[in-house]
């Protein structure tokens, strides 16, 4: 750390520098007036400037002042503290000229000086751990799984680099199967120690009389069965990041104590009598609503406010459907057979609801490597898959009876052909969410691009009620049928003709 003292007195730089010298890898450069200065520094580059406000006898002298405006003017990074008797509007002028800090000389000793530098190096420090990160990410292609080019997924990206400077809890939000521990490693990949421990522990698989030993650690003898000393995941973490997964399945105790630490930074292993820091930072993972819980009593308040600093919302698959060639692209080359996907077969699988999400097409993919009789998976090969996921089957189930209120709310309408309101309804509310375009409405629906036009290209009686048109065929009261395309209903579960 090299410094530059800039002071007319020589008695006032002998005792800065006395100070000054106490802080260890410290070079001192030495000036008595405003023209030696500009001489050093137009020579050197320094950390630090600590620059007298008058560099003369008289009162009127002004020249400290101009040298803080002269170095603003170089460079907005150097760090510039003033030096003054108690000439208070020259202070605020400094202040506003860009200084960093000031110290009356009144008040000069070790209590004051050596924290602000202190600060000032572990500041200059993380800035260049955060510059040598970007610069190897920037060379690095973007892996850690957060694959796609959405505007969902950029938002994601810039939303972990923003979070990832940050030395404060973060909560990763989202629903089951949508990449939150991808999100966790590259919050920790491009966190300020990337190099330290990413320790992943989930609250709802351990029991509860377990958890506190786990996270905490404890001594030799501090409860049957404890015949060794062990170290908590708070202390084995050192300064990396603790991921703390289904955060919402922790205890209200253990949740006390969690609180505890994150507002001191201190933790105390069970039967220990001495506490110890937690340097490291806490990400913590749920697809609970927190809000619901905490009003239910099952979850603090106090530690949501605590750990909802920096949110990070993780999209469902259905919100970036346009990811899906990218993804499916990703899982296959991850296969060891070259699973190759037909257009048609693609825009199958973009109509699903995806209510597994990410682990859901992974697994999908996954079954087509070892089952699939072809390497080139068209919707005739992909349609047996989609029907025997048992999983999708049971997120039908729930969708149906999800269903079943809005069903019995349309069933109470004064409207005499129901199905065709219904239908009409429908199409006219796809179009608009997808801006007249009728293939992404198609998508939307679940059927034929050909069904939206020729609905679309009728013109609808304004009370919904209307007879099949001629030429239609009559077993289809909805009128979407499609001849010539997939059926496509809850993933999983419908398979198509």
């Amino acid at each position: 750390m090299k410094i530059l003292v800039v002071d007319d007195q020589a008695s006032a730089r002998r005792y800065l520098t006395s100070i000054v010298a106490r802080i260890e890898e410290v070079e001192i450069r030495e000036a008595e007036s405003l023209e030696q200065a500009r001489t050093i520094i137009a020579a050197e580059r320094f950390d630090v400037a600590l620059i007298d406000l008058r560099l003369g006898g008289d009162a009127r002298n002004r020249d400290g002042l101009v040298l803080v405006g002269e170095l603003r003017e170089k460079t907005t990074t150097l760090p510039i503290i003033v030096t003054a008797s108690h000439e208070m509007a020259e202070i605020r002028m400094a202040m506003r000229l860009g200084a960093h800090d000031y110290i009356l000389k009144d008040d000069l000793c070790d209590e004051l000086v050596l924290p602000l530098l202190t600060e000032i190096r572990s500041r200059d420090r993380l800035e260049r751990e955060v510059r040598e990160l970007r610069a190897r990410s920037a060379s690095e292609p973007p892996a850690m799984g957060l694959v796609g080019s959405s505007r969902p997924m950029q938002l994601l990206r810039e939303t972990v680099r923003r979070a990832a400077l940050s030395d404060r809890p973060i909560l990763v939000v989202g629903p089951t199967g949508s990449g939150k521990e991808l999100v966790v490693a590259a919050i920790h990949a491009q966190g300020p120690h990337p190099d330290e421990p990413l320790l992943d522990l989930n609250c709802g698989a351990i029991p509860e009389s377990l958890m506190e030993s786990q996270l905490f650690g404890h001594e030799r003898g501090a409860f049957t069965g404890a015949d060794r000393r062990q170290d908590g995941y708070f202390a084995l973490v050192r300064k990396g990041t603790l991921f703390l997964d289904e955060i919402a399945e922790l205890s209200l105790p253990l949740q006390a104590k969690l609180l505890r630490v994150l507002e001191s930074g201190r933790f105390r292993p069970v039967g220990a009598a001495a506490v110890a820091r937690f340097g490291g930072r806490i990400v913590a993972a749920t697809h609970a609503n927190l809000q619901a819980l905490v009003a239910r009593g099952l979850f603090r308040e106090d530690l949501l406010y605590r750990l909802d600093v920096l949110t990070v919302p993780v999209p469902a698959l259905a919100e970036r459907t346009e990811d899906l060639p990218a993804l499916v692209a990703h899982f296959c080359r991850q296969q060891p057979r070259p699973l190759r996907f037909t257009a048609e077969a693609m825009d199958l699988l973009c109509c699903l609801p995806w209510p597994g999400n990410v682990r859901q097409l992974r697994n999908l993919i996954d079954r087509l490597a070892v089952f699939a009789e072809h390497d080139q998976i068209t919707p005739e090969v992909l349609r047996p898959f989609l029907v025997s996921n048992s999983a999708s089957s049971t997120e039908a189930d729930k969708s149906m009876t999800s269903l079943e209120p809005i069903v019995r709310a349309i069933l109470r309408l004064p409207v005499e052909n129901k199905l065709a309101a219904i239908q009409e309804a429908l199409i006219v509310e796809a179009m608009a969410l997808c801006d007249g375009n009728k293939s992404a409405a198609a998508r939307l629906l679940g059927v034929h691009r050909k069904a939206v036009e020729r609905r679309v290209e009728k013109s609808l009686p304004e009370d919904g009620a209307r007879g099949d048109p001629p030429g239609e065929p009559t077993g289809d009261p909805t009128g979407l049928a499609v001849e010539d395309g997939p059926r496509l209903g809850v993933a999983g579960s419908t398979g198509g003709r």
